[in-house]
């Protein structure tokens, strides 16, 4: 599971190395200890061109069809095994992937939640895959979330 991660690039080296504009006004700082919930840049294809863009979305799917984010359910990572199997992931499956760009992430070990962190050695930034659909609550207003796509662990 990926419930942290950290992103050294800004967003002009975002752009340059994914060659995506920017389809926003957000200024997208490195983060260094990101978390469910907050509003991260995430590489997906335009809807009008099909080119790639850089747009801002919520981490933390909340469907289409929902009745807007739930505290009570942890929507920030898709497990492979599980994609098909719900309503809340198989229609962005299908329509809706995207890009994460990461840094490396956080795993901690469950006895004595000593953090680990993983990355690659010689890419300072690469991307995760990830879903992303859109809400509209009741007042009228879009939120555009996004969730990570994790596997299970490897036994190397």
């Amino acid at each position: 599971m990926c419930g942290r991660y950290y992103r050294i690039a800004d967003k002009q080296t975002i752009v340059d190395h994914f060659h995506s504009p920017a389809a926003t006004d957000e200024p997208f700082p490195p983060g260094y200890n990101i978390a469910p919930g907050t509003t991260q840049p995430v590489i997906r294809q335009g809807r009008d061109t099909g080119a790639r863009e850089l747009v801002g979305m919520r981490w933390g799917l909340v469907g289409f069809g929902s009745s807007g984010p739930d505290p009570t359910r942890s929507t920030f990572n898709a497990r492979s095994e599980n994609l098909t199997k719900s309503d809340l992931w198989r229609v962005p499956l299908h329509k809706r992937r995207c890009l994460v760009p990461i840094s490396g992430f956080f795993e901690w070990r469950k006895p004595d939640k000593v953090p680990f962190r993983f990355t690659l050695r010689d890419e300072p930034l690469y991307a995760l895959a990830g879903l992303w659909d859109a809400w509209k609550n009741p007042a009228g207003d879009w939120l555009q979330s996004f969730s990570i796509i994790t596997v299970k662990a490897s036994a190397a």
